[in-house]
C-alpha cells in the first residue's frame, strides 16, 4: 500500500497576525479606559485654582465673581481683625456709578488690588475715594501680570470711560510678564494657559508648567498623554526658596538676560497701555522698593510718561521702621492700615487731576 505524505496548510501566518490584533487590540481598550477615566476625573474635579479666583478664557483666570467673605484675618504682629470682602459678578471689588458726575477713577492691579487682607471701607481705593467723593472703580486679580490687567483694561475702559486710570503695580510683575522666569520662581506659579506678549507684539497663551514633553504632545488630543507629560516635566515640583529665580534677577538685576528680556516686556504693554488710554491720564504706582524691580519700572513710566507715586512705598517702609503694623500675615500684602496710608497718598495724587 502506497502511503502518500500530505502537507497541512501552514497556519502560523494567520496565528502570527491574529495575535499581533489581539495584543494591539488589547492595548487601544486599556489606552482607551485610562482616557475616558481621565476625562471623567477632570471634568468631575476640575483643578482649584484659588478660593478667591476662577478660570477665563482671555485671561487665564479671574478675581471670583459673586465673592463673599466675612471674618477674621490675622494682620504681620498675629493680631486678629475683622474683614469683609465682596465682588460683583463680574469680580469687581468696587463698581461705581456709570451715570454720576463726580470723577470717575479706574484702578487695575494684582493682588494688591484685589487685597484680600483689607475691609470694604479700608482698601487704598475707597480710603482716596472717600476723601475726594470719587467715582472709583476697582479691579484686581491674585498673581495677575501686566499683560493679563491691560486686557482688564482693554475690556472696561470704553463702558467705565474713567477720567483717570490709576495702575498698581508690584515687584512680581516682571517674573509673571515672562513665561520662562515663572517657571522657576518659588514665589507664585499658575498652571493654566495664560497670555504673554511675544517679542512681536503678540499675544500667546502658554502654560509655565508645560515642559519641553507637554509642548511636544501639546497638538494631541489626548488627557492621557498630556497628564503623564505634565508629571514628567514637573517631576522635580516647583524650586525650592533658596533656588527661586528671584535670587539671581536680584543679583544681577539687568545683567540677567532673561530678567532684561521681561522688563523690554513689561515696557511694550505699558506702551499699549498709554496708547490705548490716549488722552485719560495714567498715573502709577509701585507697591514696593525692591530692586532691581523699582528701578526697573521707575524707567518704563519715565519712558511712557506715566506720573509714578514713589512716596507709596516709601511711606509704607518708613511705618515700618517706626514699628506700625502695615502688612498682612503674609509679611507681604497690606492690611487695612497699610492700605489706609496708601490711599491718603493717593488723594493726594489725585486731587489736582479730579478738580481739573
Amino acid at each position: 500500500m502506497r502511503i502518500e505524505n500530505r502537507r497541512l496548510p501552514c497556519l502560523c501566518g494567520s496565528w502570527h497576525l491574529g495575535g499581533l490584533l489581539l495584543v494591539t487590540g488589547s492595548i487601544a481598550l486599556v489606552l482607551i479606559v485610562f482616557e475616558i477615566t481621565f476625562r471623567v476625573k477632570d471634568a468631575l474635579y476640575p483643578v482649584e485654582l484659588s478660593p478667591i479666583v476662577e478660570p477665563h478664557p482671555q485671561r487665564g483666570w479671574q478675581a471670583r465673581t459673586r465673592y463673599h467673605f466675612s471674618g477674621m484675618k490675622r494682620d504681620a504682629s498675629n493680631r486678629e481683625y475683622a474683614v469683609e470682602i465682596i465682588t460683583d459678578e463680574n469680580g469687581f471689588r468696587v463698581f461705581g456709578d456709570l451715570d454720576a458726575d463726580a470723577c470717575r477713577v479706574f484702578c487695575i492691579g494684582d493682588s494688591f488690588t484685589f487685597a484680600e487682607d483689607a475691609d470694604q471701607s479700608e482698601t487704598y481705593y475707597a480710603v482716596a475715594g472717600k476723601i475726594l467723593d470719587l467715582n472709583m472703580f476697582a479691579y484686581g486679580a491674585q498673581g495677575y501680570g501686566t499683560l493679563q490687567e491691560y486686557l482688564v483694561l482693554e475690556e472696561w475702559l470704553d463702558r467705565i470711560k474713567p477720567d483717570i486710570v490709576v495702575w498698581q503695580f508690584c515687584r512680581n510683575d516682571f517674573i509673571n510678564n515672562s513665561v520662562e522666569l515663572t517657571r522657576q520662581s518659588a514665589k507664585g506659579q499658575c498652571h493654566v494657559d495664560q497670555p504673554y506678549l511675544s517679542e512681536d507684539g503678540v499675544i500667546e497663551y502658554l502654560n509655565p508648567g508645560h515642559g519641553p514633553l507637554c509642548r511636544l504632545l501639546k497638538h494631541i488630543p489626548s488627557r492621557l498623554f498630556y497628564s503623564l507629560a505634565y508629571r514628567m516635566d514637573n517631576q522635580n515640583g516647583i524650586p525650592a526658596m533658596e533656588h527661586t529665580i528671584e535670587n539671581t534677577v536680584e543679583r544681577q538685576g539687568l545683567e540677567y538676560p532673561p530678567f532684561r528680556r521681561a522688563v523690554a516686556a513689561t515696557d511694550r504693554i505699558f506702551a499699549m497701555v498709554r496708547d490705548r488710554c490716549g488722552d485719560i491720564p495714567v498715573i502709577a504706582f509701585n507697591a514696593d522698593s525692591r530692586e532691581p524691580y523699582a528701578s526697573a519700572f521707575t524707567q518704563i513710566c519715565t519712558k511712557h510718561t506715566l506720573p509714578e507715586i514713589r512716596d507709596i512705598s516709601r511711606a509704607i517702609e518708613a511705618a515700618v521702621r517706626t514699628g506700625e503694623t502695615v502688612y498682612a500675615g503674609d509679611g507681604l500684602h497690606w492690611n487695612g492700615a497699610g492700605h489706609t496710608l496708601c490711599g491718603k497718598l493717593l488723594a493726594e495724587a489725585l486731587r489736582p487731576l479730579c478738580s481739573k
